[in-house]
């Protein structure tokens, strides 16, 4: 839906990520922490983009069941965001952030494996980075609503959505990315 416009990249290692989705390995860049690792390992790399879309969130409030720990404290998410940004600008022309995609409790937290994500915190998270960008000047993709809006049959599993509806978010993000 761009390649008219952009050339596109991300993250290597599609196959390895889909092997596990929960898993933050190959093209899934996992937490916030993990995306600063990856930013500046391109940056070391002298890497640079004309348009670098962003975004991290999910992995970073999920919550052992065990412990009842969070992945990553919102605190210290919010000056992730900033390291993010900071790497980010030394790197592209224009940076744009991409929201969190809700969560349904009941249906994230019936697993019996794996952990817990909450949509409070989920709606949390997403709200500090809408803020954080707003300061820094970055513009949002607000993908939080917009999938909220299409109502709560949307998932594949707990997390990942149905494909009619990752084309309607892939059309969102083009549509946004074809008004720049």
């Amino acid at each position: 839906m761009i390649k008219h416009k952009f050339e596109y990249d991300r993250k290597r290692g599609m196959k390895q990520a889909l092997t596990d989705l929960d898993k933050p390995i190959g093209a899934n860049a996992g937490d916030s922490g993990m995306v600063i690792e990856y930013l500046t390992e391109e940056y070391i790399k002298n890497t640079k983009y004309e348009i670098l879309l962003i975004n991290c969130g999910l992995h970073d409030v999920r919550i052992d069941k065990d412990s009842n720990k969070v992945q990553v404290e919102l605190k210290d998410y919010k000056m992730n965001l900033i390291k993010i940004i900071e790497i980010s600008k030394a790197m592209a022309t224009k940076i744009i952030w991409v929201g969190l995609t809700p969560v349904i409790d009941e249906i994230h937290n019936s697993r019996k494996e794996g952990f817990l994500r909450y949509s409070k915190d989920v709606y949390a998270y997403d709200i500090a980075a809408k803020e954080i960008m707003e300061q820094y000047k970055i513009p949002c993709i607000d993908m939080y609503n917009f999938t909220r809006n299409l109502g709560t049959d949307i998932y594949l599993d707990h997390v990942h959505f149905k494909e009619k509806i990752r084309e309607l978010q892939a059309r969102f993000i083009a549509d946004y990315l074809n008004f720049i």
